[in-house]
């Protein structure tokens, strides 16, 4: 093999990949400090999780290549601007990363039914009798509906339909009924979704995926219906949910992506006991960023022996 690339991991990577990445003989910046690393604007590829990336930071960068995403979310890199720089764009979707973001996704719907956050402070409390007047919720036998259907969906359909006998329909205008049908799942419209007594988010942050939960969609909810976001930040309406959470026009949202992140300390969610929240870490499992990682350090490989990665997303805006 030639000599390697300059890589600038932006956002920490599992450990495996950074030494997969430097055995193949690539050369590695790191660390709080990238930035301000004298060889930065020879990187030849960049590899970024969430932080946003646009052509202030690689547009000085004129052996740039590749830039490769440590997941399968790409809204935080301005693809039309790398396109136009004649870079690629990849992502490491699957794997372990789907199946842990889905258990993520059924842990927040099992915390709010379970009423976890409360049943904690119960205990801590010294507020034991209160059980008495406890009604917990179920997945078991519940009607759960996902918006988006691919990948994460499809596990998480798996997990709460064979694992709890749920009752799960999906809404993905991308996918064929027939397809959906195909894994055991009833296809349904939008606002049918909003009925069911789980709803859980899906699907990736675009132009018509944004603020797509708002205000007249949670109107839809019944007032015990819960709802999960996993996906990204920006698809539900957070004024709009604050709003509906507050009113307790429905019962619950577990949130693991803000519109902003990290939220502002003063955000009216951190208030409300019916919203349980976690800091955009679905995916993150000792095997899910492990997985991430090694596919992160192929994809560098690839692109060294002057090759497409399967997973490129712009292949059509370059020459």
């Amino acid at each position: 093999m030639s000599v390697g690339e300059l890589v600038t991991i932006i956002d920490p990577i599992h450990p495996a990949g950074v030494e997969a990445i430097a055995a193949a003989g690539h050369t590695i910046i790191q660390g709080p400090e990238w930035r301000n690393h004298p060889q930065l604007a020879e990187s030849s590829v960049i590899i970024i999780r969430t932080s946003p990336l646009g052509p202030d930071i690689f547009g000085q960068m004129a052996r740039l290549k590749a830039i490769v995403k440590h997941g399968a979310g790409v809204d935080n890199i301005v693809i039309p601007a790398a396109s136009a720089q004649g870079v690629m764009v990849a992502n490491t979707p699957g794997g372990n990363n789907s199946t842990a973001v889905a258990e993520g996704a059924v842990a927040l719907m099992l915390g709010l039914l379970r009423q976890m956050r409360e049943m904690d402070t119960l205990v801590r409390e010294d507020r034991w009798d209160e059980r008495w007047g406890i009604r917990l919720g179920d997945l078991t036998g519940a009607r759960v509906g996902l918006i988006g259907f691919g990948r994460i969906a499809r596990h998480v359909a798996t997990i709460c339909g064979a694992g709890f006998g749920a009752h799960v329909a999906a809404y993905d205008p991308m996918v064929p009924d027939e397809d959906v049908r195909a894994a055991g799942v009833q296809p349904v419209s939008l606002m049918e979704i909003l009925k069911h007594d789980v709803i859980s988010i899906h699907t990736p942050l675009t132009a018509e995926t944004r603020n797509l939960i708002g205000a007249a969609e949670l109107a839809q909810m019944h007032a015990k219906a819960i709802i999960v976001n996993c996906s990204r930040g920006g698809i539900i309406d957070e004024e709009a949910l604050v709003s509906a959470l507050a009113a307790r026009s429905i019962g619950g949202a577990g949130i693991d992506v803000f519109a902003d992140e990290p939220p502002s300390a003063d955000h009216p969610l951190f208030k409300l006991p019916n919203a349980l929240l976690s800091p955009h870490v679905a995916g993150v499992t000792e095997a899910g960023m492990k997985h991430m990682a090694l596919h992160c350090a192929q994809v560098v490989n690839l692109v060294h022996r002057g090759e497409r990665p399967p997973t490129l997303l712009n292949g059509d805006a370059l020459a």
